[in-house]
C-alpha cells in the first residue's frame, strides 16, 4: 500500500513541478520581461523562485523546519554551502535560504525550464570534462561575486549515497578564498529519505535546515584551511539535525 502511495504521489509531484517549471515559470519569465521597472521585474522573478522552492516540499506533503534565519546575511552577497543529500536539496535552499546562483553541471544546459532559471539567476555551467572550460566557468563565476552575486554551491561534488558528508572537493571554496565573499554553511538532513541518490520515487516526511553563523574567508590562511572548517561545521550540523530527525 505504501508503495502505491508513493508511486501516486511521485507522478503527482513530477507532473506539477514539470507543468509549474516550463509553463508557468515561462509565464513568469514573459510577464517580467514586459515590466518597464527592470529591479522591479527581477524582485518579481526571485520571489516567484522562492515560492517554488518551498512549494516543492508542499506537493510532496513534507514539512520543513528552519533554524538560524537570522544569521542569513541582509547587506550583501554570500556564498551557502551545504551538504548534498538529494535532487530536493536545490529547492530546498532555493525556497528557505536564498535565491542565489548555481556552478551547474553541463548537462543541465539542455533542460528546458531549469536552463532558463540557471541563466536567470546569474549561474554558470561547469563542465568537468573540459578543464579550460571549467577554468573559465570558475572565473565567470569569481567576476559575478565579485559584482554582487550570490551563489550556491555543494562542495562535496556529488549527492551522498547513504546522506553521510562526504569530503569537500578539493578548492571548492577557492571562489571564496578569490573574492573576499563571506560564506554562509548550511547543513541539510531529511532529503535523503525523501528521495535518495538512485531512486526516482518519493517518500513524504520532515526536512531540518540550520543555517549557521557566516565565515568570513580572510580569517583563513589557505582554501585548504577555510574548506576543513566550514565542513567541520557542516557536519556537526548534520549530526546535530539527524539526531533530532531520529526522535
Amino acid at each position: 500500500m505504501r508503495k502505491i502511495r508513493n508511486l501516486l504521489l511521485t507522478l503527482y509531484f513530477y507532473f506539477i513541478a514539470t507543468v509549474y517549471i516550463v509553463f508557468y515559470g515561462g509565464f513568469v519569465l514573459f510577464r517580467s520581461f514586459l515590466m518597464r521597472d527592470r529591479e522591479k521585474a527581477r524582485k518579481y522573478v526571485l520571489k516567484e523562485i522562492e515560492k517554488f522552492g518551498k512549494r516543492a516540499f508542499t506537493w510532496l506533503f513534507s514539512d520543513v523546519v528552519v533554524e538560524g534565519s537570522e544569521n542569513i546575511p541582509k547587506d550583501r552577497n554570500f556564498i551557502v554551502v551545504a551538504n548534498h543529500q538529494s535532487l530536493m536539496d536545490i529547492p530546498l535552499i532555493l525556497g528557505f535560504v536564498a535565491t542565489g546562483a548555481f556552478i551547474a553541471k553541463e548537462e543541465l544546459r539542455k533542460i528546458p525550464g531549469v536552463n532558463w532559471y540557471i541563466r536567470y539567476l546569474n549561474g554558470v555551467f561547469l563542465d568537468r570534462k573540459n578543464p579550460r572550460r571549467a577554468v573559465r566557468a570558475l572565473r565567470e563565476a569569481i567576476e559575478k561575486l565579485k559584482n554582487g552575486v550570490t551563489f550556491i554551491v555543494f562542495p562535496e561534488g556529488t549527492r551522498s549515497p547513504d546522506g553521510k558528508v562526504l569530503s569537500f572537493k578539493k578548492d571548492s571554496l577557492m571562489i571564496a578564498v578569490k573574492t573576499g565573499v563571506p560564506v554562509l554553511p548550511v547543513s541539510i538532513w531529511g532529503t535523503y529519505h525523501l528521495i535518495p541518490k538512485g531512486r526516482w520515487t518519493f517518500t513524504p516526511g520532515k526536512v531540518f535546515l540550520k543555517i549557521h553563523e557566516p565565515v568570513d574567508p580572510k580569517g583563513f590562511s589557505s582554501e585548504e584551511e577555510l574548506r576543513k572548517y566550514v565542513e567541520e561545521v557542516v557536519k556537526r550540523g548534520v549530526e546535530e539535525l539527524k539526531a533530532r530527525w531520529s526522535k
